[in-house]
């Protein structure tokens, strides 16, 4: 809403001044601003969508020419109207957005803790099968819950199976040797489980309390060496120790952790969350090598034409031109003409029904701002619903405004029609002259995001472990490939959401893939905060490593790489990744034995292994074919 606001309303002041001292001059206006709305594609579905009302503030302002004193009070009523809306939603928050899904998740880890419980106690049957109870909410989640938020409870749902797996496989072992020392490590987990589930179900104010006693019962999860499935039991204490991670970063955002609770919060470098995030995922879609580059330049160049041959012909209306433009003109093809399409279908809709709405309301000017109201309600609550409903209702509601400064309906309804056809027809051409073809099928998208990511990753680890070798430019320029790569798999997520299904590749494994990829870019902005920010002469110096602890960063650097590769290889040809190296037992050789390493770093890595193990674990159970009676095993 703020960042809807303070664009519109100054959108607003641009275009009364421009269109009333030098109309000419949209013209590389409107190129700017198509630019910074086509590269805000990349920011996500909600804050495109916010920096998509500069342009509507825009040209509906240039229908309106004013001076600048009365162009600046018009825009002061903008930003006025639009604080208002943001004083409606943060009242909303009193509604607790996301409750059924911390309920539901809160429920499925209650149910993991009970059977921790009974295994501890002796039981040693196996998990009941049934999805949790989360499963089946977060299908279909509150719309208004932020995307992070949103990918967060999908990582801890998948956590949640990965546990699940875990506790089984202890069990089998439990049943084989029913000792106490085999029967500990299911009473912590179920101590730890217990907590976490609280932890989801409490109100915020206690959440807090809640994580520190995580942080204080999370030491005590330790496997002595040498003990009888060390590492299957490390395995499922590194799976507890993420989501307490997780849960710490639901309220806090990625990096910030809540106050006296570092110790289960990775630190973020400054500048790397909030309005930073935003900067740096910005510059690295600047490129016109990546898909939203070359959208905001084709989208500018398209718009401003637009405008050109507007100003050029004198066209009635014509901002709607240009308008339409900004609306249908998507990244990828099938977005742009189902968009096209449905906006002639919901215009020709709207523009009858505004006209109609506008002639048996006359002369009544409070039956036209009820019907005006009615119209723009039913526009925004079925935005989500269908596209073509939407412009439908929003078609009548600018026949009928326009009505009410004095345009008469139906001239406005006609002029609105063409205009629109007009402007759909330019946004096809302009995408078939230039389309955004790169050969690249959603699973290659993917499969460049995990490669992409790994190289960042093992490039970050050997920084780490050779401080004289550090080289902080590539890696700055290995963060914003990343970056890039993440936000065009994001999109095709968003995408394969509209589209067929497509097996095994379904937008519910998209959506999966980036909440567990997103994780990882969390921990690599951890792992980033620790390399020196030059490189050192000597390793020991600036936190550098002894020669025993670069050995074994070597070593995890090596096996991660071996990991991902294999992993990105099974995203390519969407069939079950082969083996990976053990990767928690290459980790368990920093934390098991004396080393001068940054105790965080400890942290970073354990989260960074359970990441990838999540990845595999997610590849292994939905590009495997279903095979009767098949019994999986967790790592």
């Amino acid at each position: 809403m703020a960042v809807s606001s303070a664009g519109m309303a100054v959108s607003t002041f641009v275009g009364a001044v421009t269109a009333a001292t030098a109309p000419w001059l949209l013209v590389p206006v409107v190129v700017v601003w198509g630019y910074v709305v086509g590269l805000a594609v990349c920011l996500g579905p909600r804050l495109s969508v916010a920096a998509l009302q500069w342009p509507v503030g825009l040209l509906i302002a240039t229908g309106m020419p004013l001076g600048p004193t009365e162009a600046g009070l018009r825009a002061a009523l903008v930003l006025a109207g639009g604080l208002f809306q943001g004083l409606l939603v943060a009242v909303s928050w009193a509604f607790r957005r996301g409750d059924p899904e911390r309920v539901a998740l809160a429920e499925s880890y209650r149910i993991l803790a009970v059977y921790a419980s009974g295994l501890a106690a002796g039981h040693f049957g196996p998990p009941s099968p049934t999805a949790f109870p989360s499963a089946v909410v977060l299908t279909d989640p509150n719309p208004l819950l932020p995307m992070t938020v949103r990918l967060r409870f999908l990582d801890l749902l998948e956590q949640a199976e990965r546990i699940r797996v875990s506790l089984a496989a202890l069990a089998e072992r439990a049943a084989d040797d029913p000792s106490e020392d085999a029967l500990r490590p299911a009473a912590g987990a179920a101590r730890v489980l217990d907590l976490i589930a609280d932890t989801l179900s409490a109100g915020r104010a206690e959440r807090g309390g809640r994580l520190g006693e995580l942080a204080e019962l999370l030491p005590s999860l330790a496997v002595a060496p040498g003990t009888r499935g060390q590492l299957a039991t490390e395995a499922l204490f590194g799976q507890l120790r993420a989501v307490t991670r997780s849960l710490a970063g639901l309220d806090t955002g990625p990096g910030r952790a809540p106050a006296n609770h570092t110790e289960i919060s990775p630190v973020v470098p400054a500048g790397q969350d909030g309005i930073g995030w935003a900067s740096l995922t910005l510059r690295a879609n600047l490129a016109l090598s990546g898909e939203t580059g070359r959208h905001a330049v084709r989208l500018a160049a398209v718009a401003g034409l637009a405008e050109v041959m507007v100003q050029a012909t004198g066209l009635f209306e014509g901002r709607w031109v240009v308008l339409t433009i900004f609306l249908v003109l998507k990244p990828d093809y099938t977005s742009t003409v189902y968009r096209s399409i449905q906006r002639a279908v919901g215009t020709a809709v709207g523009a009858g029904l505004g006209a109609t709405a506008a002639w048996l309301a006359h002369p009544s000017s409070v039956g036209l701002i009820v019907a005006a109201g009615i119209a723009v309600a039913a526009a925004y609550a079925l935005f989500d619903v269908n596209y073509v409903i939407y412009s439908s209702f929003l078609t009548v509601f600018i026949v009928i405004l326009l009505d009410i400064f004095g345009l008469p309906a139906d001239t406005t309804a006609v002029a609105r029609l063409t205009n629109t056809a007009v402007g759909a027809v330019l946004a096809l051409i302009a995408y078939s002259l230039w389309p955004t073809w790169e050969g690249l099928t959603a699973q290659e998208k993917f499969a460049r995001m995990v490669e992409v990511h790994n190289t960042y990753t093992t490039a970050l680890l050997r920084s780490l472990a050779h401080p004289a070798r550090i080289d902080p430019a590539r890696l700055r320029g290995l963060q914003a490939i990343a970056r890039r790569a993440r936000t065009d798999a994001e999109a095709s997520s968003d995408r394969l959401a509209d589209e067929p299904l497509h097996s095994p590749l379904t937008p519910a494994v998209a959506r999966t893939l980036v909440a567990v990829m997103t994780r990882l870019a969390h921990t690599e902005l951890s792992l980033h905060a620790l390399v020196p920010p030059q490189a050192t002469a000597n390793g020991r110096e600036e936190g550098g490593a002894r020669d025993a602890d670069a050995d074994r960063l070597e070593a995890l650097a090596t096996a991660f790489d071996i990991a991902m590769i294999t992993l990105a290889a099974a995203v390519r040809t969407l069939q079950p990744p082969g083996p990976i190296p053990p990767l928690r037992q290459v980790q368990g050789a920093l934390r098991n034995r004396p080393t001068a390493l940054d105790p965080r770093l400890l942290q970073i890595t354990d989260h960074l292994v359970d990441t990838v193990h999540t990845l595999e674990d997610v590849l292994r159970r939905h590009l495997a074919p279903p095979v009767a009676g098949a019994d999986r095993r967790g790592t």
